[in-house]
Order: structure tokens, then C-alpha cells, then sequence
């Protein structure tokens, strides 16, 4: 790799993290009108935790965030993780989903965005999907029974065909 190669990749990189902060400008403005309504401060600690929350771009446990701030040096605690996602929650910004029983994860609610998901059962991996086939003959059934729809949530769990998958059973070991 050339000099000037290795110059363009880091450009390339900068251009899209400063376009991803841009599309997250709204984010940003409303979590800070949130705050202020509510009357608390955006300490580093919260803002640290939105900015590794953000960059994850994925769904996000609350342990997931707390090791990435760890891993990056930050000494915050669970606890401050789990309120910084409350806040989140409660402002309107982020969703907490629950795919598996007792377990949550989080993600970035982008106004004017919706995707539906794919769930597998056995190693608990997220697939986000669109369709718009699937939209139309939602709103057709909902026009059937007499309903306007305001919104809606499709999750589909199956097991997914990842090759290696360590999660997956055995065939001997499966009940279904």
C-alpha cells in the first residue's frame, strides 16, 4: 500500500464519520432539548456512553455498552449505563427491544425510518430487514378489519443457517 493509498482510506474514513455525525445532528439536538426540559445536565459519562452507544451502530445490550466503555478506558458503571439508556428511552431517541426472555437490547429509533426483524432462536442474531411487500399487505389487512394503523413491530425467530454456528443444538439434541 502507497502513502497516498494509505492517505485516501484515512480521508475516506473521516468523510464518513464526520456524515454519520451530520445524520445524527438531530439526535444530538434532541437529547440535548430533553435534557434541558428535565432539568439534568449531559455529564461526560453520559455523553461518553451516547457516543459509544451511537458508534455501535447495532442492537446493544446494556452489558455490551458497559464493556465497550471499559474496553475503552472509560470507569463508568452499569448502573450509569442502564440510566443513560433510560434517559434515551424515555426522550423518544432510542427503543429497548426485548428478542430473547429477560434480555434487552437497544437501538437508535430514527424518525421516519422502520425495519422489521429477523431473530434466531438459537445464537440470538438480529437481521434488520425491509419489505415493502410486507408493508402494503399490512396496511390491507388492517383496511380489512376496519383499523388505521399507527405503527407496528414484525419480529420473525427461526434459526438462521450461519455456517459454525456454536449456539445451534445438535440435530440429536433438538425437540422441534
Amino acid at each position: 500500500m502507497t502513502q497516498n493509498q494509505s492517505s485516501d482510506q484515512k480521508s475516506d474514513l473521516k468523510a464518513k464519520d464526520l456524515q454519520k455525525a451530520a445524520d445524527l445532528q438531530w439526535f444530538w439536538n434532541n437529547l440535548d432539548e430533553y435534557l434541558v426540559k428535565k432539568g439534568l445536565k449531559q455529564t461526560k459519562q453520559r455523553q461518553r456512553i451516547v457516543e459509544l452507544f451511537v458508534g455501535l451502530n447495532s442492537h446493544t445490550s446494556a452489558e455490551d455498552l458497559h464493556q465497550a466503555a471499559r474496553r475503552d478506558g472509560h470507569n463508568i458503571g452499569l448502573a450509569t449505563v442502564y440510566r443513560t439508556l433510560n434517559i434515551l428511552v424515555d426522550a423518544g431517541l432510542v427503543e429497548q427491544k426485548s428478542f430473547r426472555e429477560g434480555h434487552f437490547v437497544y437501538e437508535v429509533r430514527t424518525p421516519g425510518e422502520h425495519h422489521d426483524h429477523l431473530i434466531c432462536l438459537d445464537c440470538g442474531k438480529v437481521v434488520e430487514f425491509e419489505n415493502s411487500d410486507i408493508e402494503l399487505l399490512q396496511e390491507k389487512i388492517a383496511q380489512k378489519y376496519g383499523f388505521r394503523l399507527t405503527h407496528h413491530r414484525l419480529d420473525l425467530y427461526g434459526r438462521c443457517q450461519m455456517t459454525g454456528c456454536e449456539s445451534r443444538p445438535r440435530e440429536s439434541d433438538r425437540l422441534d
